[in-house]
């Protein structure tokens, strides 16, 4: 395997930039997830990567080559796609021993690496079968194996989970996790879900409007996000955001929203006196008194927890997370607070983190 660097990477369609001056190192062996909305440039990102687009300026590197002007049959990587891409009229064995008969491996080779890979899969019982007489899943593990027999010194992986069901992703999610620990395989995956991206990246990379916002490791990310957008978009429920200003107050900085004030652990004075602060909806305690009290308005049992959709008395809405045997009924008024080692601070004007 081999590791992969992007320096300056930007594609623009005539009056669109759709990736702009993106840098990431992906190690010797990682698995790193590219997540974004869409139109985040994300999608664009891979095929770069993979040379099926030409870079408007920037490098790429695998390895120690530069690839940046290398067609895509020579930069020893393979993708796997959104829609599998399977020849309909070959057998699973067929399908991922194409790749290797076309250059010219031998025989016995060709099927010891197609079987290997099957035995990994645990697809070796249908290799006589046609992609027609697949399951979803299947499908996919042949897609998967069509590109482990080559052995390249990248993946890369295109939403590859988004035509699966549900229970199948979530499946398929484990598998590949596995498949990486097993492999030791240099890993780019894309994904819009953000569910995907924390639970197998090493690192998640986001992006949006072509930019990268944060690279982190998952953790790092859901616990201190860069800035507000990533905030918003990694966690669900979202993140809540309350508007309004900071000021230095006995030492210590005090936010002051529309219907609360909140004392937080920073010292000093603040850099900006307007700011947002978020608290994600799992760290909003409901009891009997609290920063600010609300009212519930929508009640959403889902298993072993509840979303309590609140009203405030600014009309803001918020969501909270509780157990399942919380009790909470809708018109009730209940008592929100706010703990301050949970909370973020955001400027107003760029986005940006701000305080400890």
């Amino acid at each position: 395997m081999a590791h992969v660097t992007l320096r300056e990477l930007t594609k623009q369609f005539e009056d669109t930039v759709a990736v702009a001056d993106l840098d990431l190192e992906i190690g010797d062996g990682e698995f790193v997830v590219l997540v974004g909305p869409s139109g985040s440039g994300k999608t664009t990102a891979l095929r770069l990567v993979a040379g099926l687009e030409r870079p408007t300026r920037g490098s790429i590197r695998i390895g120690d080559r530069d690839v940046t002007e290398v067609p895509p049959r020579d930069r020893d990587i393979a993708m796997v796609f959104q829609n599998y891409a399977l020849y309909p009229h070959m057998s699973v064995y067929e399908n991922m021993a194409f790749g290797l008969q076309v250059r010219r491996f031998r025989k016995r080779d060709i099927d010891a690496r197609v079987r290997e890979a099957a035995d990994i899969l645990g697809i070796t019982n249908l290799l006589g079968r046609k992609p027609g007489q697949l399951s979803g899943g299947q499908r996919q593990r042949t897609a998967l194996g069509r590109s482990i027999v080559r052995q390249p010194e990248v993946f890369l992986f295109d939403e590859p989970l988004s035509n699966l069901d549900a229970g199948l992703r979530v499946g398929m999610r484990a598998e590949l996790s596995q498949l990486h620990r097993r492999l030791q395989a240099t890993i780019l995956y894309v994904t819009h879900d953000q569910v995907e991206a924390m639970t197998m990246g090493e690192r998640i990379a986001i992006m949006n409007e072509g930019r990268l916002q944060q690279c982190a490791e998952p953790l790092e990310v859901y616990r201190r996000p860069a800035n507000r957008f990533v905030a918003s978009f990694i966690g669900s429920p979202a993140m809540n955001f309350f508007s309004g200003t900071l000021e230095e107050a006995d030492g210590r900085w005090l936010f002051k929203g529309e219907s609360f004030q909140l004392a937080l652990n920073a010292a000093g004075r603040p850099a900006t006196a307007e700011a947002t602060l978020g608290v994600r909806p799992e760290d909003l305690a409901l009891g009997d008194h609290g920063a600010f009290s609300a009212l519930v308005r929508v009640v959403e049992p889902i298993g072993s927890e509840k979303y309590v959709h609140l009203e405030t008395p600014d009309r803001a809405r918020v969501v909270a997370r509780v157990t399942a045997d919380r009790s909470v009924a809708v018109d009730e008024r209940v008592c929100v607070d706010i703990p301050a080692a949970r909370a973020h601070l955001f400027r107003e004007d760029t986005g940006e983190r701000i305080g400890p």
